[in-house]
């Protein structure tokens, strides 16, 4: 199947996706002189995303489940379901054949003064990298104005799991890291994490510690705290299955700020701490929204199955814009 490449634009806006993941390939806006520039992560060629070296998920729909299954299994139903590994004994972002590494199906392309609209879709049959039941997948991609808004939705023959997200890697200044960003995350709790990224405990409150985003906090002074970088879930406040302000980022140098609406539980938020050429480490941050790491193994977590006659959705909106005021981005 050819990988597909689709362009929305407007004023405000311009969006480049791939079919190759079902991902967003690159993000264009103005920065406060009027200069529209890259704010997303690209590769030079569309074939470069194949290569599982250079491509660290940029911008593409992850699943069946986002983030870490510890020791590639999990029970269901009474059953033990038997996972394929790929990172040590665990599974990343649904093994190594995931919705991130496949050529999803171009469903409709449609251009409006607004933007416009782009569907991908992808049949995972029963037995996808261990997960059971043929789950019927679609991702849409709309540009409305200043906002894109990701909607994925799946169904499934046979009981399953399923957790989805996209993984945009942003940079709002162009420069070669992050540190000069600013975050603000809507989280009081936050998942404490073992070395293999995997739940090491209950949620902790973030606050007096280096986790507590709830101000917009500078990224040079979060460093400071952990000089290792992030790779962490946030639990989300407000109610979830609710589309809610969840976090922002903003670039005092270039203007522009990005603002992340979710329907979804939690935010991972990473620091590219595992970028390498050819890009750079800590070149670009992402706040990948879900369902929380190792849930089908967590029930105190929530619960990420999905069962025949269900529907899963998952709704994020990022809005874009830039101010030569930072009152005004805050």
């Amino acid at each position: 199947m050819k990988i597909e490449q689709c362009e929305l634009h407007n004023g405000q806006v311009r969006l480049g996706l791939l079919s190759y993941g079902a991902s967003i390939r690159s993000l264009e806006m103005p920065d406060k002189k009027g200069a529209f520039g890259p704010v997303h992560l690209s590769l030079d060629s569309v074939e470069q995303y194949q290569d599982v070296a250079l491509n660290p998920y940029l911008g593409a729909s992850v699943g069946r489940y986002a983030n870490r299954i510890a020791g590639a299994r999990f029970a269901l139903d009474s059953n033990v379901v038997k996972l394929t590994p790929n990172e040590g004994a665990n599974q990343l972002h649904g093994g190594p054949a995931g919705f991130g590494r496949l050529n999803w199906e171009l469903l409709s392309y449609e251009h409006t003064p607004a933007g416009g609209s782009v569907a991908f879709g992808l049949n995972s049959p029963d037995g996808d990298q261990g997960f059971p039941g043929n789950l019927r997948v679609r991702a849409t991609y709309e540009l409305i104005g200043d906002t894109v808004r990701i909607t994925y939705d799946a169904a499934t023959d046979a009981a399953t799991v399923v957790n989805l997200t996209n993984h945009g890697y942003w940079n709002l200044e162009g420069d070669a890291t992050i540190f000069g960003h600013r975050l603000r995350i809507d989280a009081d709790q936050v998942l404490p994490v073992d070395e293999a990224g995997l739940p090491a405990g209950n949620l902790h409150e973030v606050q007096n510690t280096a986790f507590d985003f709830r101000q917009r906090t500078p990224l040079v002074d979060a460093f400071m705290g952990r000089p290792a970088g992030f790779d962490h879930c946030y639990k989300l406040n407000g109610v979830s299955g609710r589309l809610r302000f969840a976090a922002q980022v903003d670039s005092p140098s270039s203007g522009r700020w990005m603002r992340i609406r979710t329907d979804q539980p939690a935010v991972q938020f990473y620091t590219g701490n595992g970028l390498g050429a050819p890009f750079t480490k800590h070149g670009a941050l992402c706040l990948e929204t879900q369902m929380f790491p190792d849930t089908p193994n967590h029930p105190e977590l929530g619960s990420a199955v999905l069962r025949p006659g269900q529907e899963y959705r998952s709704v994020t909106e990022l809005q874009f814009g830039v101010s030569e005021d930072e009152s005004a981005s805050s």
